[in-house]
């Protein structure tokens, strides 16, 4: 894999030559940009061996003359290279003979199928009118929290800490604070329905939800949850795969990336491929690599499952 240049994240470094003090100096063939790379040198004084004092030797009678012991001194290991950091993968990077086996997958899917539920579309369309800016102030607390733990367009997995936070608030408490969690996730502090220049991205939204650290959180409203709601307010965007990392099952999106499309996904970490950032990206890419030929993104998730099952 090419060296990723620390300006814009492109995979096109491009060796200079060698800086005087020994570390490579590196050029991006896309943006331009220059940098050093390699380890910074160390300072004279942590490695040069402080001067050893000869004992002076002690006079007795005559004999034979003593021979001193030649000085060792240890040599102090250069610190490794910072790591490079990956950038998050496009489809760009996603192998051709991959995309080949897709298309053939794709040619050879069943077409004549029944849908996983025949209630989805019914229940899709509730809750994406429960969830829109005009309807979710108006949600009542049993169906919001039955769009949690039904499983219905999607499996939702575990939800007995979202279940212990409601009976711990009550319903009315309990619903005001989805309400707020979903309304935040979808249209941050500024209500609009589009991604406005004064609210963070939709990915750090996801994170601060998940993480726990914006007021707007609700205990037990975490990944899955917040992926369900995204499936239903933007079906034209999101799937409904709702983890990043599918446990015991194994049909995450990051199973399915490498089986499908023969790409690794990131870990998940608190900086730069945060929790937001992965969930996002790994849809975003699977939708990229599916292209057309799928009534809906709840057909393209089942045609998904089919194709991770066959590898």
């Amino acid at each position: 894999m090419a060296l990723a240049c620390p300006s814009c994240e492109v995979g096109a470094a491009e060796y200079v030559g060698m800086a005087d003090d020994g570390r490579n100096e590196m050029r991006c063939t896309t943006c331009g940009h220059h940098w050093m790379h390699g380890a910074r040198p160390v300072s004279p004084r942590a490695v040069t061996p402080k001067p050893v004092k000869t004992p002076t030797p002690r006079t007795r009678a005559p004999r034979a003359a003593t021979t001193s012991r030649p000085v060792t001194t240890r040599s102090v290991p250069a610190p490794a290279a910072a790591p490079v950091v990956r950038r998050f993968p496009t489809l760009d990077d996603v192998p051709g003979e991959a995309l080949q086996r897709l298309a053939a997958l794709k040619a050879a899917w069943p077409r004549q199928r029944p849908r996983p539920d025949p209630y989805a579309a019914d229940f899709r369309r509730l809750y994406e009118l429960m969830f829109s800016r005009a309807g979710l102030p108006h949600a009542e607390p049993g169906p919001l929290k039955d769009f949690v733990t039904t499983d219905v367009l999607a499996l939702s997995g575990n939800t007995s800490s979202f279940s212990r936070e409601w009976r711990k608030l009550g319903d009315r408490d309990a619903s005001q604070r989805f309400r707020d969690a979903v309304e935040y996730l979808l249209r941050g502090e500024s209500g609009d329905d589009e991604q406005s220049p004064d609210d963070p991205p939709l990915e750090d939204r996801f994170t601060a939800l998940v993480e726990q650290t914006s007021p707007h959180a609700m205990g037990g409203a975490r990944e899955s949850v917040l992926t369900h709601v995204l499936a239903v307010a933007r079906p034209e965007r999101f799937l409904p795969i709702l983890t990043v990392d599918g446990g015991s099952g194994g049909e995450g999106k990051r199973e399915i990336v490498a089986s499908v499309l023969g790409v690794e996904l990131p870990p998940v970490d608190r900086t730069r491929h945060t929790i937001g950032r992965v969930a996002c990206g790994s849809n975003d890419l699977l939708v990229d690599a599916l292209g057309a030929g799928f009534a809906d993104l709840d057909d393209a998730a089942a045609f998904l499952l089919w194709a991770h099952a066959q590898a």
